[in-house]
């Protein structure tokens, strides 16, 4: 499988990294016992080829998994459990009825399938019938033109949550017409320096996102350093947890944030009963000497985590794949990776 480096490790990263070190005490430590997680199965298929398999969902009898850098398509839809091929969907291209980028997918039913375009700026729903094996495009949701590039959302009760990138907030309610209707929380930086440079912040802060309706938990994650956020949305519970990676460590040029610190989460998912996150963790300076040394690393993060919803840490695991995004049916696991030519690899928890 091709590789294809990760988006936001741009140039500019490689020409100013440092070796920052934080000194702050972390709020959960790693000296848990570690156990060794091996992929019960690897799942592909001889009739699709996915060049950057990035999510995956299931629900509904279907899966869809996400191709970030796809020659053709965004999406293929599969029958689950069987992973049988049904359609790809989701055409790459400038057309009314394309896609300028795929961002995410949320995957309710097989007629509320939604995808993200950061780049048209829109959600859109897509219908998956399995009995004519096709995917149509039903529904087109512009999203809220105070909103900056939007790069992750939810689907939530009464619309979407989506992330904020202006820096003022932490993430937007906005409703089916994909207008924000609230805007909430603000990013937890210990460095009160920072918030002069609210741009730069945001970017260094971006985060992946998931919730849950039915419990309503709200889970974020930092993409540099290693930060996990937890909103109870019935309840009011709010914690930030900062560990030992700590926050983002980023250099502001201009508007800019290049990161010097570390990579971070790589997805998160909220469970009925606990949060699981994907880690990575290597440094922009390991970086730079495999940049130099023309070695190239492997995509995706090497660890997960479990967490209470409370945000107590469960469980760590090592795992036999790099992986990077996560879903969860019956106790398996279910991840992204490059590490070879099936898309999708399976773990039993």
């Amino acid at each position: 499988m091709k590789r294809i480096a990760f988006g936001f490790i741009f140039l500019g990263a490689i020409l100013l990294l440092s070796c920052n070190k934080q000194a702050r005490k972390a709020d959960y430590t790693e000296d848990k016992a570690v156990d060794v997680l091996t992929c019960e199965r690897e799942i592909g298929s001889d009739s699709v080829f996915f060049r950057y398999p990035y999510r995956v969902e299931v629900e509904d009898g279907i899966a869809v998994v996400m191709d970030l850098h796809n020659d053709s398509h965004y999406l293929y839809a599969f029958s689950y459990p069987e992973w049988e091929p049904i359609a790809p969907f989701g055409r790459r291209g400038e057309g009314p009825d394309e896609m300028l980028s795929g961002d995410r997918v949320r995957v309710c039913s097989v007629d509320s399938v939604w995808v993200l375009d950061a780049n048209r700026m829109q959600i859109t729903r897509w219908s998956v019938d399995m009995a004519k094996r096709s995917v149509a495009r039903v529904e087109e949701i512009p999203l809220d033109k105070r909103l900056l590039r939007t790069l992750d959302f939810c689907k939530s009760e009464k619309g979407f949550i989506v992330t904020d990138y202006t820096g003022e907030y932490r993430y937007h309610e906005i409703g089916m017409d994909g207008q924000i209707q609230q805007s909430i929380g603000v990013i937890p930086t210990r460095d009160s320096t920072h918030l002069e440079n609210r741009p730069a912040l945001a970017q260094a802060w971006r985060t992946f996102m998931d919730y849950n309706p039915r419990n309503g938990v709200l889970a974020m994650v930092t993409q540099l350093g290693e930060v996990l956020e937890i909103y109870n949305r019935k309840t009011g519970f709010h914690k930030v947890l900062f560990g030992p990676g700590g926050e983002p460590v980023f250099k502001s040029v201009g508007g800019e944030a290049i990161p010097t610190g570390i990579k971070g989460f790589e997805d998160v998912l909220v469970g009925d009963s606990c949060i699981y996150a994907s880690f990575d963790g290597i440094s922009f300076k390991e970086m730079l000497k495999a940049f130099k040394e023309g070695k190239d690393l492997p995509d995706g993060g090497k660890y997960l985590y479990v967490f209470s919803l409370e945000g107590e840490l469960l469980h760590q695991y090592t795992l036999d794949h790099h992986v990077l995004g996560l879903e969860l049916r019956d106790n398996h696991l279910f991840t992204t990776s490059m590490d070879n030519n099936n898309p999708v690899v399976e773990y039993a928890l």
